[in-house]
């Protein structure tokens, strides 16, 4: 009787064992078939809150919450889009006979294609009681060369260095005749009456912010830009507002933006 008994145990043992074992087994199973849809699904969100913050950019949400993507108010043609990103620089140049087709805006002549857009961020800066003025906008082959020799004729002076050092110093920040994208009528020169540096001024910060709200972008930002020109925060550029708010979003510069686009 005793044997029985130890022998329904062991028996009873085994089959608890068994019992243990398939429900593992069915455990390991159910893992290995959710496994990939976790991981799908991770990735599903992971992808549908990098698309919404990649197109916070591009959308503007109103009170109601309805988004509504920006659009560019006017509609160019082929030929102006490519104008609009045109690069011009010491590698790209432009001669004399280049003149782009100009309107005047408080007096300084700009290229017809940003004079209203101007007068919107113009106006809008005034509402915020910022105090942005337009310094200048288009400048010719024959002015630009005149500023040039004039800065490289000053460095030299004060530094009393070749005129090839002269040359290299001053075209960190200005640029040779023919190299200036001021001769396009697409850069404006921004400035404010405040004693301190632009760049340290409410004005720029909100310039730097909303620029791109009417198709600016700062055109040369704290990065490595064409013809080696350095941080200036008084040049911003028009390029229209698909394309400003993309190359915020791709965090790139006009010569990154051209670059990845293909265009030159």
């Amino acid at each position: 009787m005793r044997r029985k008994s130890e022998m329904k145990v062991s028996r009873g043992r085994l089959e608890e064992e068994r019992r243990k074992s398939d429900e593992k087994f069915m455990y390991q199973r159910v893992l290995l078939v959710m496994l990939p849809i976790i991981m799908v699904a991770v990735l599903v969100v992971g992808a549908y809150f990098g698309y919404l913050s990649f197109m916070s950019d591009f959308v503007e949400i109103k009170d109601d919450e309805t988004p509504v993507v920006y659009a560019s108010e006017a509609e160019f043609t082929e030929e102006e889009e490519r104008y609009l990103l045109t690069v011009v620089s010491s590698a790209n140049t432009v001669d004399a006979s280049f003149k782009p087709e100009l309107v005047k805006y408080k007096g300084i002549e700009v290229s017809y294609l940003i004079k209203d857009s101007l007068d919107r961020m113009l106006t809008d800066a005034q509402a915020q009681e910022l105090d942005v003025n337009l310094i200048s906008g288009y400048i010719s082959y024959e002015e630009q060369k005149e500023i040039y020799d004039t800065a490289v004729s000053s460095y030299k002076k004060k530094k009393k260095c070749s005129i090839v050092k002269a040359e290299a110093a001053v075209k960190k920040t200005t640029p040779n005749a023919g190299e200036s994208e001021q001769q396009t009528g697409l850069v404006v020169e921004l400035s404010c009456d405040e004693g301190k540096k632009f760049k340290d001024t409410a004005e720029f910060r909100w310039l730097s912010k909303n620029c791109v709200d009417y198709g600016f972008i700062l055109r040369y930002p704290d990065k490595e830009n064409t013809g080696g020109i350095g941080f200036s925060p008084n040049l911003f550029r028009y390029v229209g507002e698909e394309h400003a708010y993309r190359m915020r979003a791709y965090d790139m510069n006009l010569d990154e933006y051209v670059q990845y686009l293909g265009i030159q």
